[in-house]
């Protein structure tokens, strides 16, 4: 087993502490140099399996829970559909949406697999692939497709968040699922997305296992894997990596691409979850989430930069609750192109505040992440 210079001075100190016992002096220095290398030893106590296990995989429970929650909903509507449940059926989209947020920025382990991030969540979609799918499957009179052993192997724009914001929110949605000749049909396809949502999150889930079997037992065994950790040293610099690539999604998927150069450019049918009045509530939930990471990571580091790393959260947070609720109109009003603006710039502050003190403080290298070179 390889041990760091650290913990092998640690445990010669232990060895000579025992030796002095009943010689005060040496005992003391030996104290001394055992207070001085423990101290070090906890400013660099953050691995990767801790924050998998402390970070990520509670997410991941809300994500299992939340989806499966929406999929329970979705069975009791369509055996009796009413305008109440329909309402209770935007309640449970809300949590399962709030809570893929929280994770989205993660692109290490088994969310990697199988196109999961674009099945669950298609963000930004082309040339309204989105609406054109559910339109084309609400069309369909046959079953076949929306089995579940067809339905995963769909376009991505039919099965996830997206698509299940237009049966809740497009116009007329709300209507069409409680009576009419669609009804039925769009329950049905309602079911297939919850129930696609919640099987994603359960093999995502259920690939990361225990601290006993699993990916996590794995990490925990130091034990390198040929698909999700071929270097398994190398992943607290992916988190890092990716801890940084939550603030550029936000910067350029939700803020710049709506804002356009100039305001005669802006483009607010682009806002993330626009039908559903939760864009701003999106980016919430993905800075705090960041930001929670950040945290658990800078546990690692000195108390200088620690408080870097607190008031650079700090100063994301209030921006990300600055922002209007339509994230699309702000966009087509000086003023509110000031505010999403402001916001991006705090963002774009606020991921290299983060990022630089982590990686220099946790000695790893800062990747490429997922949006680099778009």
């Amino acid at each position: 087993m390889n041990r760091s210079p650290f913990a092998v001075a640690l445990a010669l100190a232990s060895q000579i502490g025992q030796a002095a016992q009943g010689v005060p002096a040496i005992a003391a220095a030996t104290a001394l140099i055992s207070n001085i290398l423990v101290g070090r030893a906890h400013a660099a106590a953050v691995s990767a399996p801790q924050v998998v296990e402390d970070w990520l995989l509670p997410r991941y429970d809300t994500l299992l829970a939340t989806t499966k929650a929406q999929q329970e909903a979705w069975a009791a509507f369509c055996k009796a559909p009413s305008t109440d449940g329909v309402k209770e059926l935007k309640a449970r989209f809300a949590a399962a949406s709030d809570a893929w947020s929280a994770v989205e920025f993660i692109t290490f382990g088994p969310v990697m697999l199988s196109l999961r991030p674009d099945r669950f969540n298609l963000f930004p979609e082309r040339r309204n692939a989105v609406g054109r799918s559910v339109a084309e499957l609400i069309a369909d009179p046959t079953d076949e497709r929306l089995q579940p052993q067809r339905f995963f192997r769909l376009s991505a724009a039919a099965q996830g968040l997206p698509a299940m914001e237009r049966l809740l929110y497009d116009d007329g949605a709300e209507a069409a699922l409680v009576s009419g000749n669609e009804a039925a049909r769009r329950c049905q396809l309602g079911r297939a997305v919850a129930g696609n949502l919640a099987t994603i999150a359960q093999e995502i889930r259920s690939g990361w296992g225990n601290r006993s079997e699993g990916l996590l037992a794995q990490l925990i065994a130091g034990k390198s894997d040929p698909v999700f950790f071929p270097e398994p040293a190398a992943l607290l610099s992916q988190i890092v990596t990716d801890l940084a690539g939550a603030y550029q999604r936000v910067v350029d998927q939700r803020l710049l691409v709506v804002l356009g150069k100039e305001a005669d450019e802006a483009k607010p049918l682009l806002a993330d979850r626009r039908r559903s009045g939760l864009a701003k509530e999106t980016i919430l939930t993905i800075i705090a989430s960041a930001g929670e990471l950040a945290e658990r990571l800078a546990q690692g580091l000195n108390a200088k930069d620690q408080a870097t790393i607190a008031k650079a959260m700090q100063a994301a947070t209030a921006a990300a609750n600055a922002l209007p609720e339509n994230i699309g109109t702000a966009a087509t009003t000086p003023a509110g192109r000031k505010q999403l603006e402001s916001a991006a710039a705090a963002f774009k502050t606020a991921q290299a505040s983060v990022a630089k003190p982590l990686a220099a403080g946790l000695g790893v290298a800062l990747g490429f992440n997922a949006l680099d070179g778009d």
